[in-house]
This record gives structure tokens, C-alpha cells and sequence, in this order.
């Protein structure tokens, strides 16, 4: 298993925008860092909805496509 430098910097696409962060961070902090809410929104991570309970322990990797969606409740 190979570790990955904290200070390295990764490339990803967030809400269609390319984005350079920190490796080894995480959703949930992704988010405070790009000033979204943490609140009432939804993340899916490469066509797959990530639940709130994983944000934490998700960790964004190179090249993911992460969407942030307004949490919408209707019917």
C-alpha cells in the first residue's frame, strides 16, 4: 500500500469545474473548503451517491467528478 504525500495536490472536476486540492481529503471537507453547504445537499461522486455518513471517511481521489446537488424534497 502506498501512502500519498498530504501536501501533494490532486486534480479533480467539482460541479463541472477542475479543481486542484490537497490528496487525502476528504468530502466532507471538501465541501467547507469550496464554501458549499454541508447542509441539505447531496454528493455523488462518479455516478454514485455517496451517503452522509461516508463523507467523512470518503476520500477524494484523482480525477473524480464530483456533483453537489441541492437536497430537494417534493413530490
Amino acid at each position: 500500500m502506498t501512502q500519498t504525500d498530504p501536501l501533494e495536490l490532486i486534480t479533480l472536476h467539482l460541479n463541472g469545474v477542475e479543481q486542484h486540492v490537497r490528496a487525502n481529503l476528504n468530502l466532507a471537507e471538501l465541501l467547507i473548503l469550496s464554501d458549499l453547504p454541508t447542509q441539505g445537499v447531496a454528493i455523488v461522486v462518479n455516478d454514485t451517491v455517496v451517503p452522509r455518513s461516508r463523507w467523512m471517511h470518503a476520500v477524494c481521489q484523482a480525477d473524480d467528478n464530483i456533483t453537489v446537488f441541492s437536497a430537494v424534497a417534493g413530490g
